[in-house]
């Protein structure tokens, strides 16, 4: 049995020595990851601001996460997609560490909080091109899935740290997560070549979506418009993915009373050891699949989970829901950077990746408030309908995509098929 478990994760062998130091990297990022899941208490409970002001603050960091996204991505493609995630990530990390001895200050701490999620808004656009240059379309689902992997690894333990840190040594939450940053980033200029990943043959052909272009990232998009509207399909599968977090905690506070947030707990904690088994799973069964199927299979999962989270109240059945959500959030977070990595030239993937961040993120910011909105009109059985239908319609409207993306699909492995 754990040899069979062991060999689930064989497709992760043999990748290039810089992949590893990413990997690695990005687990002590995800291990530090202690302020964003405490953001809104540490402004309400250690800094006594109201809930309204917090939720305005915690905007404000986002807003300028955002703005960073933006500059980074252009950043990134001028100057080295390394050297642009090395200075944000090196800025961000060191903000939070002079935080930590501000981290009761009512005015400054916001204002470091600020600057330090803006240079890590630079460094995300930047990263995630790094990790593209260093791949190659045969083995992309391996390196991205790997990536994501190991930060989900790290960000599972991340949050239960800072648990133990918030009441007593607040302090250590800032400094903590600014070290982790430190160490992640010292790790990838150790041990980080830049470099480009080797084409395949069949990918060394004239055609190349890969190929470096001229001029500004509109005439990509221009050239593509494909692109584009598989950003907005995906910011559809994000507001499903989304749910997850924002209704179904108070759907099943409202079903389940005292025991809602013991079980949406529980729930949290048993998707993260979910999605380190099937990730290597998954990607077994779909790398011979085009990525947007892959991405419509996620839609699907995604309306099957809800369905079953709707229908049936065993405690036992909410689990069996999170089996088909935690697959879909895992397709979703692979299959997206892998699709948009084939098919973004090498010297716009900086501001490509910005882009549709950037978008994809302006979309999303409503959603809470339309689903509380629809919560409190319509009840929960209609929202529930509603993020369905959204998700269906999404999975259906990527298969078309796949179909009229036939003429332009990038290089891909040896019998990879449609």
């Amino acid at each position: 049995m754990l040899k069979k478990f062991v060999n689930l994760f064989s497709i992760y062998r043999g990748l290039p020595s810089d992949i590893y130091y990413i990997a690695v990297a990005r687990f002590v990022l995800g291990l530090g990851n202690f302020i964003i899941p405490f953001l809104f208490l540490l402004l309400t409970l250690k800094l006594g601001y109201s809930a309204t002001t917090a939720g305005g603050l915690a905007m404000g960091v986002t807003l300028f996460y955002l703005s960073g996204n933006f500059s980074g991505g252009k950043l990134s493609d001028r100057l080295g997609h390394k050297k642009i995630m090395v200075i944000g990530e090196l800025a961000g990390s060191g903000v939070l560490i002079l935080s930590g001895f501000f981290h009761d200050w009512h005015l400054m701490l916001p204002v470091l909080l600020f600057i330090s999620y803006f240079f890590f808004g630079i460094a995300l656009p930047a990263s995630n091109a790094l990790v593209a240059d260093l791949s190659t379309p045969e083995n992309r689902n391996a390196v991205i899935s790997f990536s994501y992997l190991s930060y989900n690894l790290g960000s599972g333990v991340g949050p239960v740290l800072a648990g133990y840190l918030f009441r007593d040594h607040t302090a250590w939450i800032f400094l903590g997560n600014g070290l982790a940053g430190l160490i992640g980033i010292l790790i990838v200029i150790v041990g980080v070549r830049h470099r480009t990943g080797h084409r395949s043959a069949s990918a060394a052909e004239s055609g190349d979506p890969e190929e470096a272009k001229q001029g500004p990232v509109w005439q990509v998009f221009k050239e593509r418009p494909w692109l584009l509207v598989f950003g907005v399909l995906c910011t559809f599968l994000w507001f499903s993915l989304n749910q997850m977090t924002i209704t179904t905690p108070l759907f099943l506070a409202h079903r389940y009373g005292e025991q809602g947030p013991l079980l949406f707990g529980q729930l949290m904690t048993f998707a993260s050891l979910l999605v380190v088994i099937i990730t290597p799973i998954l990607m077994r069964l779909t790398g011979q699949t085009c990525e947007i199927k892959s991405l419509a299979s996620a839609g699907f999962l995604f309306a099957a989970g809800y369905l079953l989270a709707m229908l049936f109240s065993p405690i036992t059945m909410q689990f069996v829901a999170w089996v088909f959500l935690s697959a879909g959030e895992v397709l979703l977070l692979t299959k997206e950077g892998v699709y948009l990595a084939n098919q973004s030239p090498v010297s716009h993937r900086g501001r490509i990746n910005s882009i549709m961040t950037t978008l994809r993120s302006l979309g999303l910011m409503p959603a809470c408030i339309l689903m509380g909105a629809c919560i409190q009109s319509f009840g929960y059985t209609t929202t529930w309908w509603v993020i369905i239908i959204i998700s269906l319609l999404t999975a259906v409207a990527l298969l078309m995509l796949s179909h009229h993306q036939k003429p332009f699909k990038s290089p891909t492995a040896p019998g990879k098929v449609n």
